[in-house]
């Protein structure tokens, strides 16, 4: 009988230890989710972009025409104040570059079908 209550304690703790690890992972991906889809906003940082669209950093960098100073953590809003531009310029970079990247990742060769032509 005790055998039986410690199997049963021990199946109970291990469902839900199960509960727990599944629905940590479940959690992290809804997160990554949410903000993998956010649009870019001023107060952002390029790695913080970077790292949510899954783009590399120094394309980004590149895009707005900025060097990166090693760990870079500066807002959008900060980089535009300090090279005089609007931010909504680099906004509007950073997502077509975004877009440029994921585009051309996600795109495979495309071939054309054969066209059959009347006699």
């Amino acid at each position: 009988m005790a055998k039986r209550i410690v199997l049963l304690t021990l199946a109970f703790l291990l469902a839900v230890a199960i509960v727990f690890v599944f629905g940590y992972r479940v959690g992290r991906q809804a997160h990554s989710m949410r903000w993998a889809n956010s649009p870019v906003r001023a107060w952002m940082s390029v790695p913080f972009i970077a790292h949510t669209h899954h783009v590399p950093v120094q394309t980004l960098f590149d895009a707005i025409g900025v060097q990166s100073h090693g760990r870079d953590r500066r807002s959008l809003r900060r980089i535009a104040r300090e090279e005089k531009r609007p931010v909504e310029d680099l906004i509007h970079l950073i997502d077509a570059s975004i877009a440029k990247t994921r585009g051309s990742n996600s795109r495979a060769p495309q071939t054309q079908p054969p066209t059959s032509k009347a006699p």
